[in-house]
């Protein structure tokens, strides 16, 4: 699914009851972390809800980076995956040259989110880019 497919599916949705019903189906895109990369590194600091994020390069021409998230409940689970949409797959360049806050504010979900649970979406997001930093150049 690429950042379009979602925003179609919540101009679609009309209420926000439908809307994270279609977040918690998304959560079924998430490539899974492996319970041995469920350490402190992986840790995604600042959500109140455990979440783990890791990614590393495929062998593809050129390489890109595919995330593996996890997250101790299901919305956030959800969540997750939505955040990931415009990332997932990208080289490291173009991960670090993506800006999310059209792709977030099309879909109003900042307005939705509870004060830290946008806390925990920054947080995250910055998780994205520190793994593309540190995968760039490989």
């Amino acid at each position: 699914m690429n950042s379009k497919d979602v925003l179609d599916a919540f101009e679609l949705l009309d209420t926000w009851e439908a809307r994270y019903e279609f977040i918690g189906d998304l959560s079924r895109e998430l490539l899974p972390v492996a319970e041995s990369e469920k350490t402190e590194t992986s840790l995604v600091k600042g959500c109140n809800t455990r979440t783990w994020l890791t990614g590393s390069l495929t062998d593809a021409d050129p390489p890109v980076i595919e995330y593996r998230a996890d997250a101790e409940t299901p919305l956030v689970r959800g969540l997750v995956a939505l955040l990931l949409v415009p990332f997932q797959r990208k080289t490291p360049d173009d991960v670090l040259d993506t800006d999310p806050r059209e792709y977030i504010a099309k879909t109003g979900l900042a307005e939705h989110l509870s004060p830290s649970r946008r806390i925990g979406m920054e947080h995250f997001i910055e998780r994205v880019f520190q793994i593309a930093r540190g995968l760039r150049g490989r």
